[in-house]
């Protein structure tokens, strides 16, 4: 905590979501030539405060189906935008279940 508290100490935190519109290009550009083939589990906050409410999570599902060929989407029920801390019981069940299965198909 003490480096966000120096001087200049919050710069690079924000760089992080300045960067996020070149991003957006950057995975477009990337998607474009070939997407994912590898399975991927996509965990979405059930809502998200920050966007004014009720907002369903289908934004990170969507954007990654855009990434790659075989995306697994959950909403997280009384989740947000912080999904491992909000519900830690949840993830760690998704992901045995993604993990130990053979067919990589939650069920």
């Amino acid at each position: 905590m003490s480096y966000y508290s120096s001087l200049g100490g919050m710069h690079e935190g924000f760089e992080y979501y300045r960067a996020f519109t070149q991003d957006a290009e950057d995975n477009k550009e990337s998607a474009a030539m070939r997407k994912l083939t590898l399975p991927v589990l996509v965990l979405s906050g059930d809502i998200y405060p920050t966007f004014g409410g009720d907002f369903l999570g289908s934004i990170t599902l969507n954007s990654t189906q855009d990434l790659a060929e075989n995306v697994q989407g959950v909403i997280v029920p009384f989740s947000g935008y912080w999904i491992p801390e909000e519900r830690p019981d949840f993830v760690i069940d998704h992901l045995s279940k993604f993990f130990g299965n053979k067919n990589n198909e939650i069920k």
